[in-house]
């Protein structure tokens, strides 16, 4: 099992991670801000045996995105679309997936994801938020957890189970604060946690709801929570 993050995923973290992953930590995309140019969910995006990466960053990182393919049985798809360094131009590979739907900001959206959804037969819900993985913490059968109250609102119409969460308590540094997608990643029935998940006022919550969908909550330190760009595990 790989597990592929920010090449500043703090040391503590990564050294719980390689006692179990093997580790894969991007090269940072200097076209995106500085604060998340090592964010795996602006940089990638997987869906079932396929992943997508752009041009112009797979030049940078051709070295690790073919090992991830290969370790890993994947497709490569390359998208021809630009990247920019104000929001919504930074945030087209961040979708979250959940079941068999695409959670996006539709209109920011790299449109290959949206051209692969629709030949999986996967359902693209158009939420407000263009940080939509950032913003998700996807358990093991599909339910999220987010702080987001535009994307609870579609994803719970849609029949998603949703525990709405407090804002904040997540580190993110030149950001006022971070995300529970982009501080966690989810393997099998465990949810990892960049950090302790104690430190969340509402950790207890979020621990009961995993709990009812199935999910282990794991933290990987006891530190604060920190969004390093979601802990992709494949």
């Amino acid at each position: 099992m790989i597990c592929i993050c920010d090449y500043r995923t703090p040391a503590d973290v990564l050294h719980t991670l390689k006692n179990e992953f093997e580790v894969i930590q991007l090269p940072l995309d200097a076209a995106l801000p500085a604060p998340v140019w090592g964010h795996s969910d602006l940089m990638i995006f997987r869906l079932d045996e396929y992943l997508i990466t752009r041009y112009k960053y797979y030049s940078i990182a051709s070295r690790e995105i073919n090992l991830i393919c290969k370790k890993a049985g994947l497709k490569l798809i390359l998208s021809d679309s630009a990247v920019g360094l104000k929001y919504p131009n930074d945030c087209g590979f961040c979708a979250a997936v959940s079941g068999k739907n695409i959670i996006c900001r539709r209109s920011s959206t790299d449109r290959e994801i949206l051209g692969l959804a629709c030949e999986t037969g996967y359902k693209v819900l158009n939420v407000p938020q263009g940080y939509s993985k950032c913003s998700c913490a996807i358990l093991a059968d599909g339910a999220i957890i987010t702080a987001d109250r535009g994307i609870a609102s579609v994803t719970l119409k849609n029949g998603i189970d949703t525990l709405l969460i407090s804002e904040g308590h997540i580190d993110l540094p030149g950001y006022s604060y971070g995300f529970i997608g982009g501080a966690t990643g989810l393997c099998g029935d465990k949810l990892y946690f960049c950090g302790d998940i104690k430190t969340h006022p509402d950790h207890e919550a979020i621990e009961a709801f995993a709990l009812k969908h199935k999910t282990k909550c794991v933290s990987l330190s006891n530190e604060q929570l920190y969004d390093v760009g979601s802990l992709i595990f494949i």
